[in-house]
């Protein structure tokens, strides 16, 4: 049963207050009822009861969490804490931390194979020494490391190919890396500060936010080669894919806007909706009919109705 907080076509936007401080990333439940959210200025990890809205649980984690995954089976929240220098592992139904493991000195950012077996958490490093890290999750542990370049910085996994897509803002690229060697075996030239990345359900396209361009790359994962990029609005940061595969969303901080295209590329002017002053992330109900927008400057979730 889909439980998501739903706001009727062309109603008022519904907001949900006093969600943690500096909130930065979030995930929606499979269900839709819940989601989850990095509070970023007092090192928690909050999970939000969609229907009451308001925090329903909160878990102290560490210094400045930043990007996180579930696991597979939505038993596990696995946590980037940059300033702890750690990846938090936190059990979703009792909520509380089950393990910390070492992940260099500036993890910022997490994925889950389509599997369910590892975490790929990257870390920025010190100058121009990032890393990804290779957690295995039945053992809670790094089992591997591939050597990265300047300011990575964002990360998805395929759900068909299972090739790890990282974001390089030191050179301004996309690198892709197969799991199985543990090594790069690409490398995609994108816009300016690239920031953001989704993934299409069917693997095919991947989709980056670039900051500092005021625009959004769409790459061929097959090829992975670029095949347009598209302007949206001023400071495009968090992106996501619609659960249907049908539309890519990209939160516009610096013009307070939600850009609505379909991922086919059969438009390129799509819809746009206004969000809050600060917005970083945006996730989509799992009917496709809410999107959830997280506002770092309010602490606060707006629900878009689609």
């Amino acid at each position: 049963m889909i439980l998501a907080l739903a706001p009727a076509f062309g109603a008022a936007p519904v907001r949900i207050n006093k969600v943690g401080k500096a909130p930065n990333f979030l995930i929606l439940s499979r269900d839709g009822s819940k989601a989850y959210v990095t509070s970023y200025s007092d090192g928690r990890f909050l999970e939000v009861d969609l229907q009451r809205k308001a925090v329903s649980r909160s878990v102290l984690v560490g210094g400045s969490p930043l990007g996180f995954a579930l696991s597979y089976g939505e038993n596990l929240a696995i946590i980037a804490c940059r300033d702890s220098r750690l990846t938090t592992i936190v059990d979703l139904e009792t909520f509380k931390i089950v393990a910390d493991i070492n992940t260099g000195t500036n993890p910022n950012s997490v994925a889950v194979d389509p599997r369910g077996y590892f975490a790929y958490v990257v870390d920025s490093g010190r100058t121009n020494a990032g890393v990804l890290h290779i957690i295995d999750l039945r053992e809670q542990s790094v089992t591997g490391t591939v050597r990265l370049g300047a300011t990575p910085f964002g990360i998805a996994v395929s759900p068909v190919s299972e090739q790890i897509f990282v974001l390089m803002g030191g050179t301004d690229e996309v690198w892709v890396i197969d799991p199985g060697k543990q090594e790069v075996v690409g490398k995609i030239s994108v816009g300016e500060g690239p920031d953001g990345i989704a993934i299409t359900p069917d693997g095919k396209r991947v989709f980056v936010a670039n900051s500092r361009t005021g625009d959004m790359t769409v790459i061929d994962a097959e090829t992975m080669q670029t095949q347009i990029t598209i302007p949206v609005g001023k400071m495009p940061f968090g992106v996501t894919v619609s659960p249907d595969g049908k539309h890519v969303l990209v939160v516009n901080a610096g013009s307070r806007s939600l850009t609505m295209l379909p991922t086919d590329l059969g438009s390129l002017s799509g819809e746009s909706y206004a969000i809050d002053k600060g917005s970083t992330d945006v996730k989509v109900s799992p009917d496709g009919k809410t999107a959830y927008v997280l506002s770092e400057s309010g602490n606060s979730i707006l629900a878009i109705g689609l």
